[in-house]
């Protein structure tokens, strides 16, 4: 007996198939839907929980964004992409799990999830999109698992709370602003493959103290550790060969000593013969001291 295929309309749950009514604050979905389409509970202010099924496997763009009472999303194992701004703007959410099929979480996915205080990212993800958990003020620490390759651009910003993080160690950029005004943040275990930091990525971290930066980096970008007012020290590694802006410290108060591992030659070629000097944050211009760990 030949097997019947399925309408669509039997595998996406679309916009307006359900009704923002008190009756459905406690959503199931039923098992053989595989994707949640775009806008489908979007700005819905009763739904307060949504169980996902095993069958699910793609939850589409803004597909709950601003739902601002959804306190809790249950995700099945099957689902293998969270597009752009799904979850965004969806204040009430305080932790999410996000099951080990998921390979791909969009821009803007968590943005602005102002009491979203745990995420567990998926142990299979390769990519997080641009701004995918900025503003996620109550964030405090984050683990990007080794399978991921890339996380773009403001991905972390402006996460106040954010205090630890531990990245890939298949990084091979820290994209531009991706941890900018974490001024929490104390705590890096940065990724062994990194070859670039991009513009920005560190800039209002004030509360970072020390870095050691991995040995393979090859570029640091305009503005890379702005404003760190805490940063004390830093280890640049031999390799280095780019500095895009020769004032990357400027507003780091109290960074007195970088440590480079190549030789003074080597750092004066860097810098074009030019002195590093820093602006602090009153407007004074220091000259902080370089220890060359390279034989000369």
């Amino acid at each position: 007996m030949e097997k019947k295929e399925k309408n669509i309309e039997e595998l996406v749950i679309f916009s307006g198939s359900f009704e923002d009514i008190p009756e459905n604050k406690n959503i199931i979905i039923p098992e053989g839907f595989e994707e949640i389409g775009e806008n489908a509970f979007r700005d819905f202010e009763n739904l307060e929980s949504i169980a996902l099924p095993k069958s699910l496997k793609k939850i589409s763009a803004c597909a709950f964004s601003g739902c601002k009472n959804l306190k809790k999303v249950v995700m099945s194992f099957g689902i293998e992409e969270i597009l752009d701004e799904a979850f965004s703007s969806c204040p009430s959410l305080t932790e999410i799990t996000i099951p080990d099929s998921v390979k791909r979480i969009g821009e803007g996915c968590f943005e602005a999830c102002a009491s979203l205080s745990r995420i567990k990212l998926s142990e299979s993800v390769t990519m997080i999109g641009s701004g995918a958990f900025a503003f996620c003020f109550n964030l405090t620490d984050v683990t990007i698992p080794d399978s991921c390759i890339l996380v773009e651009f403001n991905a972390f910003s402006n996460c106040f709370n954010l205090e630890a993080i531990k990245l890939s160690d298949n990084m091979g950029l820290i994209d531009e602003s991706t941890f900018e005004g974490c001024r929490s943040l104390k705590v890096v275990d940065m990724p062994t493959k990194l070859v670039k930091i991009g513009r920005r990525a560190f800039k209002g971290c004030s509360s970072l103290a020390n870095l050691i930066l991995p040995f393979d980096v090859r570029s640091i970008g305009f503005d890379a550790f702005a404003d760190c007012s805490s940063l004390s020290r830093i280890a640049i590694p031999k390799d280095l060969f780019e500095i895009e802006d020769f004032d990357i410290f400027g507003g780091c108060d109290t960074l007195s000593e970088i440590s480079f591992g190549g030789t003074r030659e080597k750092w004066e070629s860097i810098m074009h013969g030019r002195a590093l000097t820093l602006q602090k944050s009153d407007l004074t211009v220091v000259t902080p001291k370089i220890s060359f760990m390279g034989l000369e």
